[in-house]
């Protein structure tokens, strides 16, 4: 298992122009085509390198997030935005053969992400990312109503939480292994 902390890190999840330092186009700056550019060239910013290097050699991938205006927060979205880049997430290359799982906490009731409410405020997530770029998505598991819960009730949302894990993740893994 590796763990990745963007915050303690120092992660800079803002795409810029100086990340592509051989620019496709001087005049505009695109980062979809900047980032394939980098991608063909093999000239991938030592930063995102490192983190690639991971998402290849993992087979599950677990993004563990506070739920910020029904989304992540910038600085994974931005962590996303640099790092499943054109030509290694998604194009002509993508994550295939991995399993993603979102775990987040919410202020909000649990029945606002009920896996058949189209409102689901983590559909974007799952399908619009995850499953664009390849992935086999495994349920969410979502820790709401999370400033009215007591320790002890937080104690079990851990308990729960490694149950999830066991049932919907690592059960994927053994499953998998069987075939």
């Amino acid at each position: 298992m590796r763990i990745l902390d963007l915050y303690a890190d120092g992660f800079d999840p803002v795409i810029r122009p100086a990340h592509f330092p051989q620019r496709a186009s001087p005049e505009r700056f695109e980062p979809m085509v900047e980032q394939a550019r980098q991608a063909a060239m093999g000239a991938v910013t030592p930063d995102i390198v490192g983190h690639q290097a991971n998402l290849h050699w993992c087979d599950r991938l677990l993004l563990v997030f506070p739920l910020w205006w029904w989304s992540m927060p910038a600085i994974l979205k931005g962590w996303i935005d640099r790092v499943f880049s054109a030509d290694f997430a998604y194009g002509s290359c993508d994550l295939s053969g991995r399993i993603a799982m979102l775990c987040a906490t919410a202020e909000t009731k649990s029945d606002r992400f009920l896996p058949t409410d189209g409102n689901n405020p983590l559909h974007h997530i799952e399908r619009g990312i995850l499953k664009f770029c390849g992935f086999r998505v495994a349920p969410s598991f979502v820790a709401a109503d999370i400033y009215d819960v007591s320790d002890a009730g937080r104690s079990k949302l851990l308990d729960d939480f490694q149950d999830w894990i066991a049932r919907h993740l690592a059960a994927d893994a053994a499953g998998e292994a069987a075939r």
